[in-house]
């Protein structure tokens, strides 16, 4: 049987991982587990892998992390499936693959696909709470609501954060998230976001190319602020338009705040001409235009 773990939340699929492991472990030993990193092995190494029957067990788990930097592994992964054998269990770690793939279209034929998306920003700070509770730590909702949105919404990253916070600290205020909590390339779009539509145009290219300095790439700039814009209609289209509205739309409810705030000011009309202006900013840095200049003048210009 293969198993293909996939999607944005790395701290769900590492969990999940781990349990396997463990389970394998504890049932079968330390012969019933073989690890392997695809980006070290060539593709014949990890197919006689999952083709070599069990030694010592009755049945083995074949782990393979990283296929997606075996280019040769991808293209024989056919041979994979055909070759693994009753006796063996293969769980590959796939949130990379590119799902436009023949690799990943064959997987999905005859896999079992586990699919494990990003929580939605509105389901974070429980989770964050609960996470620093398991680690002994107090944390208020609404500080996890602002370390969400300082931090960012990936979940990896947000565990991150508090090991870190928690070798200094275990009460977390906002005083600590602002000291020990660097502010992510999303909250600060979203604060160059706020900065153009208060008029503030020389505040957004000022925090553009603070971002640039540190080497955040342009075209992560273009989709954080295709997401914040996304946002943003949500709530000038909303009906009606409220903060529970947003936040049934999967908004935490800080985002929801802000975004309304900003969405007073902007017409549905205007809303349409913002989506495509930067869809043509989307076209134009991918195709002749020089990023920064670029995405300088539609920031002067919005």
């Amino acid at each position: 049987m293969i198993t293909v773990l996939t999607g944005k939340n790395e701290v769900a699929i590492h969990a999940a991982l781990t349990d396997m492991v463990s389970a394998a472990r504890s049932e079968r030993g330390e012969f019933g587990v073989e690890l392997i990193d695809a980006s070290e092995k060539d593709a014949d190494a990890v197919i006689q892998a999952v083709q070599s029957v069990p030694f010592l067990v009755e049945r083995k788990l074949v782990v393979v992390h990283e296929p997606h930097e075996n280019k040769q592994l991808l293209e024989r992964i056919d041979q994979l499936i055909d070759r693994t054998a009753d006796q063996v269990d293969v769980v590959i770690r796939g949130s990379k693959l590119d799902k436009r793939s023949v690799a990943w279209k064959t997987l999905k034929k005859h896999a079992d696909i586990r699919d494990y998306p990003e929580m939605k920003q509105n389901e974070l700070p429980k989770w964050v709470v609960a996470q620093a509770q398991e680690r002994g730590m107090t944390l208020q909702y609404r500080d996890a609501v602002y370390l969400v949105e300082r931090a960012g919404v990936n979940t990896f990253m947000l565990q991150n954060e508090l090991a870190k916070l928690s070798i200094v600290t275990s009460e977390i205020t906002k005083s600590d998230i602002d000291r020990h909590v660097e502010q992510s390339p999303q909250s600060s779009i979203f604060d160059m976001l706020d900065a153009v539509f208060a008029g503030d145009a020389q505040a957004a290219v000022a925090q553009y190319r603070d971002q640039r300095k540190q080497r955040i790439d342009p075209h992560y700039i273009v989709s954080m602020l295709t997401w914040q814009l996304h946002s943003l209609t949500q709530a000038v289209f909303a009906q009606p338009q409220s903060e529970s509205a947003l936040i049934a739309a999967g908004q935490s409810p800080y985002s929801a705040r802000k975004t309304l705030k900003i969405a007073r000011d902007v017409s549905k009309d205007d809303a349409k001409r913002h989506v495509r202006d930067l869809l043509n900013l989307d076209r134009d840095i991918k195709s002749v235009a020089d990023p920064d200049a670029a995405l300088e003048l539609y920031l002067l210009t919005v």
